[in-house]
């Protein structure tokens, strides 16, 4: 019951939402910066930071659910938690970690280098990931479909192989995001609704389970 009150309330926010959506770094699902289960190059600058809780209902095992926090702790490098807490079974706490090492430009993509799980609670995973705007090369000028984004990556550990995943963002308010991490194509959206808030959902693990939640960026 409490797991549906708090899905049922986070989809009235979906509902009244329509504010504008930041350029700000988002944290996915499972908390590090990214889209819902893979991560891109971007990353919190000097003095962001973000906190999110998800809720994970899985066809398989226990729910989940999931509080995170990340900050930026100089220009392009962002360090993070996550405690994930299942519905039965004990908690673990989760150390993550990214370095954008070349931004973002009119003709290069950025590039980041990071690790997931870096005290190994559950299973270490560096990547390598690289993130690029299609804007210039679809020539949009319709600014109702605004922001076409690709991510392209490689890892270890959760992430065992290449990885891929693709954003656009609708009327300035809404996400949507589709990627393969690795095993199984997973579905989402992610919706600002003001001052730095926004509402996620996503069907992951091949569309099997469902995940919701929200999360909140800031600058000090």
């Amino acid at each position: 019951m409490k797991r549906s009150v708090t899905v049922a309330a986070l989809l009235a926010v979906l509902a009244i939402a329509g504010l504008t959506l930041s350029a700000q770094a988002a944290p996915s699902l499972e908390g590090y910066t990214g889209l819902l289960l893979t991560p891109t190059a971007d990353a919190l600058d000097r003095e962001e930071y973000n906190v999110a809780f998800f809720t994970l209902n899985l066809e398989e095992g226990a729910d989940e659910d999931i509080f995170a926090a990340n900050l930026g702790v100089s220009e392009g490098v962002e360090i993070g938690f996550a405690r994930i807490r299942p519905e039965d079974g004990s908690s673990e706490t989760i150390l993550n970690a990214k370095y954008r090492f070349r931004p973002e430009d009119a003709a290069r993509p950025a590039l980041a280098v990071g690790v997931i799980d870096a005290t190994d609670e559950i299973d270490t995973t560096a990547y390598f990931v690289a993130s690029k705007s299609l804007s210039k090369m679809l020539k949009i000028r319709d600014k109702e479909i605004t922001s076409p984004r690709v991510h392209v990556g490689i890892g270890g550990g959760r992430l065992d192989g290449l990885f891929a995943g693709a954003s656009v963002v609708l009327r300035d308010k809404l996400m949507l995001m589709a990627e393969y991490d690795t095993r199984d194509i997973n579905l989402g959206a992610r919706l600002a609704v003001g001052h730095g808030i926004r509402v996620h959902a996503g069907w992951i693990h091949g569309l099997d389970d469902f995940a919701v939640g929200a999360s909140f960026n800031k600058v000090f």
